[in-house]
């Protein structure tokens, strides 16, 4: 403590001490006492002798929790009643007996059956996770079994990131946990500096949130059977990535010390790259829900019957279609449509009501027949959703390559084919939610709802500034190459196989539709001389080419075909002897749509790097 009675803590810093002082400071705080009720237990006054009020000393977030006013703090989103009913059966099974009896997505080894306190439910951009967040803390908060909700929003300042994300839970809980607040205030007094910005954030989480829950909890005898649930929504929607990793390290941390503790956490976000690799080792406590296995059609039906009865009570003119508009069979082509997204239905359903814009004439009876056959009638919508994303830096690399590349790939090998990071293509694709198929994980593909979209990109006369030109195919040329046999090759598996196999069709169309494009110096030195035949089949292929430029991706023998060939087309388009490229010559390699790995690597390529 300083001369003139202020004192400045440090995290750890215990003020058992300060019980019974008179006129001390602690921060900007002023206090005439600390009076002991019992056994280090203290109540903080302020100078005037009146109890110092814990959101004074927390400032926690005002919108965060689901009691937020969703129009003006999004998202914006709830389920309607009667929807995701087995998902929320699977859910209250989980939290009532955190030991499920099958976790599809868990090997026996990691623990399936076990205790697991976590719950992460993932889906793709637009699947319903938040609105399945707000329904689920809506219902807890009803039976007073809320602990805390936090809903994290990207760019939406301080629920953008981590940092008063210990105090706003802080807060929380001690307004919805018996007992809990006088823990808390008890933990400042042992411990001012809790609540400097200058405390970790595991420390914060740990002593601040978790610590005085737990004994909370104890205290009041609660069980298993009707437990507190904690909930913290779009996780991804976080811009601190260090704190997004100390927030999942600490949590399954705690809970793994206390697997039985009645306090299921539930965690909804994307699984982006830099998330999964915090939790593939920690799927001991968590059980991972999968939305997309996890969607109903019947459940986008009710979402798209509910937006055309909501829309005939505020539009006369609707109203005199009555109530069999659109008819069943339109409705049901809608809605398959949607292959069960809520966010595209949610697009169709305003472009047929509303139109693309206030300048569309077009009356909703014109307009669903447009949407029924997904034609450039859509163009507007695609304008209305692409724009809302332009501005962002490399937009139109990223949408184009997305229209252009040959099979759908991931955002991690999107990013690495692009040299970007992760981040920089995802926050593009999810404001492009609404028109693209945006996954729960970055390694699974990303791909466009109808092919509808890729025909208004590669139309300039449809899509003006958002054309996706064919000189694009130079530039994945260039990167293509560059990653295979440059000095620096992509660690990505997934990136390099998609070079490997279809650099030299974007090679074919580069040199049909760009006059100015060179091979050789898109390859540099490695094709220095006329390839031949039997340069293409012996070792010297394969040392003249990996020497200087080792691919970090392991090649076996037969897949050496694979890349002669396109070497010797290659070469032969420099001396326009190629013939078109054969498209089945290279798709017939691969095995599940749903992947599109290449089926000679299966067998090979335990590992993407050398």
């Amino acid at each position: 403590m300083n001369s003139d009675g202020h004192y400045t803590p440090r995290c750890g810093d215990r003020l058992d001490a300060l019980s019974g002082a008179h006129h001390f400071a602690v921060n900007d705080l002023h206090f005439t006492q600390a009076h002991s009720l019992h056994k280090h237990h203290y109540v903080i006054h302020n100078s005037g002798g009146q109890p110092i009020d814990l959101f004074q000393l927390l400032n926690p977030i005002k919108d965060a929790s689901h009691k937020r006013n969703r129009q003006f703090a999004p998202p914006d989103s709830r389920c309607l009643p009667g929807t995701r009913e087995e998902l929320f059966a699977e859910f209250h099974l989980w939290a009532k007996q955190p030991a499920p009896t099958s976790d599809v997505n868990c090997d026996p080894e990691d623990g399936a059956g076990s205790v697991k306190p976590i719950c992460w439910l993932y889906g793709f951009v637009g699947c319903g996770k938040s609105a399945i967040a707000q329904s689920i803390a809506e219902e807890y908060a009803r039976r007073n079994r809320l602990a805390v909700s936090f809903f994290f929003f990207r760019n939406a300042g301080d629920r953008s990131t981590i940092d008063r994300l210990s105090a706003t839970l802080a807060h929380q809980i001690s307004l919805t946990v018996p007992g809990a607040k006088a823990l808390i205030e008890k933990a400042i007094i042992e411990d001012p500096g809790l609540i400097e910005p200058t405390c970790s954030l595991e420390w914060q989480l740990e002593h601040l949130v978790y610590r005085p829950l737990l004994s909370a909890l104890e205290a009041i005898g609660a069980d298993i059977d009707d437990p507190y649930l904690m909930l913290v929504d779009g996780l991804d929607e976080c811009m601190d990535k260090e704190g997004i990793s100390t927030f999942i390290d600490t949590s399954t941390e705690f809970f793994s010390r206390n697997p039985t503790t009645p306090l299921p956490l539930l965690i909804t976000s994307r699984i982006e790259e830099h998330i999964q690799t915090h939790i593939e080792d920690r799927l001991s406590v968590i059980h991972l829900i999968d939305l997309v296995s996890k969607s109903s059609r019947a459940d986008v039906a009710s979402l798209m019957k509910t937006t055309f009865v909501n829309a005939r009570k505020h539009y006369r003119a609707l109203r005199a279609l009555g109530d069999a508009w659109p008819e069943p069979q339109d409705m049901g082509q809608l809605v398959d449509y949607c292959d069960g997204s809520f966010i595209f239905g949610s697009t169709i359903a305003r472009f047929i009501l509303r139109g693309a814009g206030n300048r569309d004439p077009r009356t909703p009876m014109e307009r669903l027949p447009l949407a029924l056959k997904i034609n450039p009638g859509l163009d507007g919508a695609y304008i209305e959703v692409l724009s809302r994303a332009q501005h962002f830096p490399h937009f139109h690399m990223i949408i184009s390559t997305v229209a252009l590349v040959q099979t759908p790939i991931s955002i991690a090998a999107i990013a690495a084919l692009l040299g970007l990071s992760t981040y920089e293509v995802i926050r593009v694709l999810v404001v492009l939610q609404a028109i693209l198929q945006v996954p729960g994980r970055d390694d699974v593909p990303v791909s466009l709802f109808y092919t509808s979209l890729r025909d208004f990109l590669t139309d300039e006369s449809r899509s003006g500034v958002f054309y996706s030109a064919p000189s694009h195919h130079t530039y994945l040329t260039h990167r293509s190459i560059d990653l295979l046999f440059g000095p620096n090759p992509s660690a990505n598996g997934e990136c390099g196989k998609y070079a490997m196999v279809y650099w030299c069709y974007h090679l074919e169309i580069a040199t049909r539709s760009n006059e100015a494009f060179d091979l050789h110096s898109a390859i540099g030195c490695t094709l220095q001389r006329p390839v031949d035949q039997e340069d293409l089949t012996d070792s010297t292929f394969k040392s003249r080419w990996t020497a200087n430029r080792p691919l970090r991706f392991v090649i076996t023998e037969s897949d050496w075909a694979i890349m002669s060939r396109n070497v010797q087309k290659a070469d032969a388009t420099t001396r326009g002897q190629a013939p078109a490229i054969d498209e089945s010559d290279v798709c017939h390699h691969f095995t599940h749509p749903r992947f599109f790995i290449h089926s000679r690597f299966l067998a090979h390529l335990t590992s993407p790097l050398r």
